[in-house]
């Protein structure tokens, strides 16, 4: 209960088997979130306690799942046009909703850089939709670097690593930033536009070490415009002095929406 009224939440809890690193993980979570605090574009704590011995977490309830099953979600065939001849996908999204998602996480991702929070995992898998004002639907930046998933991480030495969604300075040096998360929301934006299909198609994850340093960047995708695919090419700038900020990006985002232009053929 919540002034007087029900909320729904999301309660997370270890599992049995958790070792030591695990549990060290899960607090370091938990202790994120408090020091974040509130906004209304991250998945945000609502409580945590611990009971005989077994800590829960309670966080906002995302009632429509991952932004990335939204997206596959939305696919549909069509043969009408232009894309889709291209492409076999339509959606039912329009343009303005996929704009809005971008530009809900940059806000999000805005506050987190402003609180020093480095996400190091931003992709639309750990983008969660809720329900907001109005009957709106919200994206909400999940998981703020600790989530582990053997279908996107690639084995190394140092643990399961997401190479396809990041920057240059990351994987030859470990280095992770603000900048390098700007780098992946570059990623995640390619993501929206193709509704939800893998970074670097036909591209190895071995090949990316050679490639991304010698200037290799994924392609425009066929149903996308220009100026959102320079947003992308921006987050892509090898020096990390030459990304964008996350209010920048909102900001370019944006304009986009409210010049109404098809910006995405969908």
């Amino acid at each position: 209960m919540k002034d007087n009224r029900t909320v729904e939440a999301a309660v997370k809890m270890l599992k049995e088997d958790a070792n030591d690193k695990d549990q060290q993980d899960f607090v370091g979570e938990l202790d994120i979130m408090c020091k974040v605090g509130y906004h209304p574009n991250i998945v945000n704590l609502i409580g945590a306690c611990e009971y005989e011995g077994v800590l829960y977490v309670a966080t906002e309830y995302a009632e429509y799942g991952s932004l990335l099953n939204y997206l596959l979600n939305s696919r549909c065939l069509e043969t009408v046009l232009a894309f889709t001849n291209k492409t076999n996908v339509s959606s039912t999204l329009s343009t303005k909703d996929l704009l809005k998602f971008a530009a809900d996480v940059t806000l999000g991702m805005k506050h987190l850089s402003e609180k020093g929070c480095i996400h190091r995992d931003l992709a639309a898998r750990n983008i969660l939709l809720c329900e907001g004002p109005g009957l709106t639907m919200v994206a909400k930046v999940a998981d703020f670097g600790l989530s582990r998933s053997d279908e996107v991480y690639v084995k190394m030495t140092e643990g399961r690593l997401p190479l396809r969604w990041m920057a240059i300075e990351s994987i030859d040096c470990s280095v992770y930033t603000t900048k390098s998360d700007v780098w992946s929301f570059g990623v995640l934006l390619w993501e929206i536009v193709t509704l939800g299909r893998t970074p670097y198609p036909g591209v190895t994850c071995a090949e990316l070490y050679m490639k991304l340093p010698a200037g290799y960047r994924m392609k425009k995708p066929p149903n996308c415009d220009d100026e959102i695919y320079d947003i992308m090419k921006h987050c892509w700038r090898q020096r990390t002095n030459e990304r964008p900020t996350f209010g920048q990006l909102n900001i370019a985002l944006n304009r986009l929406l409210k010049e109404k232009k098809p910006y995405l053929n969908v």
